[in-house]
């Protein structure tokens, strides 16, 4: 047509895309609109005609032309965002949804904030592998500015940060969302003390790496940072609590044991202490044998004492029994429809397998235990493999775990 301007490409697009979209080009030159609530549900028709490239190029046509507030305010837009970034993340193409989340953030900054958590999911599973600080700086502010906003959220970061052994943002953010949320009511009890949990465990962290770890200022800053976690109540802690001493020296080497199969039999008195300081030992082999951050052992000690908690049946009340039927079940609530934990469901799998060999090491359980165990590893990782292959992209740390 004569006097036609020639449309702009959008930096970045693809080639095809653009081709792709010449077939829709009337209803795209249209996606500015008025405001109304019939623009906005005139969008919508617009939206739902396209296919995704073309949906594509009517977000950045929209971004860039609308202004009007009400119509922001009235569009609801997270719905449509989200669509089509896992319609873009099941074809392989997740650059380019991460390109759509970018700009929205840019361009649209506050209908990006009202919606952020949902968003800084996706960015968070793109961006840790990468090693992208400046960017997991800045999903930590968003929390930190409203974190019962995105409690759940909070806990799907620090369960990234852990899988890919980012100790300072998991520290930071479990001590912020800790002393922000502690008194609130808009989180349940349990989630306050998972979240203490952690931040305890990153005090430790950083006493035992510390190259003054036993000397007397050390310890006093250890005491104080767990005073501000509310450790022990008013006081701050010192040796004379067992637990905490065990805890410490056991990460550090100090304290080593001669495991017996028997240590671990329900009908043995001390039989819960033994579990959890045996699974502190793991941690500590997952560090030193494994190189794993100290953060990312926390993580495996958490689910396989979650895993083996759940247990029913135990064979001569062994308490490391091992059940196929349960980690069946154990797995499925990784990975339900609405479920923001499969990364970390992922994980499962390999915190087991490493917790049996460590088992098997130590003299508690048998060659044919040990068998059984890596067989259904293997049997769960093809079925988990050949389910979520389209969502590799999340589980990158994976690759990096022998």
């Amino acid at each position: 047509m004569k006097g036609k301007k020639k449309k702009k490409k959008v930096k970045g697009m693809r080639e095809e895309v653009i081709e792709k979209v010449e077939e829709n080009e009337m209803l795209v030159e249209h996606g500015a609109t008025t405001g109304t609530s019939e623009d906005i549900e005139a969008w919508w028709d617009k939206f739902e005609e396209l296919e995704v490239d073309g949906k594509l190029v009517l977000f950045y046509s929209t971004f860039t032309k609308e202004e009007k507030e009400e119509f922001w305010e009235g569009l609801e837009l997270f719905d449509a965002v989200d669509e089509v970034f896992n319609d873009l993340a099941s074809e392989g193409r997740v650059e380019e949804g991460i390109k759509l989340l970018e700009t929205l953030k840019q361009q649209r900054p506050a209908q990006y904030m009202a919606k952020y958590p949902y968003y800084d999911y996706y960015l968070l599973h793109y961006y840790a592998p990468l090693g992208e600080r400046e960017q997991m700086k800045e999903m930590i502010e968003h929390f930190e500015e409203d974190p019962g906003k995105g409690i759940d959220h909070i806990f799907v970061a620090l369960d990234i940060f852990g899988l890919y052994g980012m100790a300072e943002e998991a520290c930071q953010l479990s001590r912020g969302a800790y002393q922000k949320l502690k008194g609130s009511d808009g989180i349940m009890p349990l989630g306050v003390v998972e979240l203490n949990q952690r931040a305890v465990f990153c005090a430790i962290r950083e006493y035992i790496s510390s190259p003054n770890y036993g000397e007397e200022e050390a310890e006093k800053e250890f005491y104080n940072e767990l005073k501000e976690l509310d450790y022990g109540g008013e006081e701050p802690e010192t040796m004379d609590d067992e637990r905490l001493r065990k805890t410490v020296k056991t990460l550090r080497g100090e304290i080593r044991r001669d495991w017996k199969r028997g240590d671990f039999l329900m009908s043995n008195d001390d039989y819960e202490d033994n579990v959890y300081l045996f699974a502190i030992e793991f941690i500590r082999y997952l560090h030193t044998e494994k190189s794993f951050e100290w953060v990312t052992g926390d993580l495996f000690f958490d689910l396989v004492l979650e895993y083996f908690e759940g247990v029913t049946e135990r064979k001569r009340r062994f308490y490391f029994s091992f059940s196929k039927e349960h980690l069946d079940e154990f797995l499925v609530k990784f990975f339900g429809f609405i479920s923001l934990n499969d990364a970390k469901g992922m994980a499962v799998l390999k915190a087991l397998e490493y917790f049996s060999v460590f088992l098997h090491q130590k003299g508690i359980s048998t060659d044919k235990e040990l068998k059984e165990v890596e067989g259904a590893i293997e049997e769960f990782s093809v079925t988990l493999r050949e389910i979520y292959e389209g969502r590799a992209w999340k589980y990158k740390f994976l690759e990096g775990w022998a």
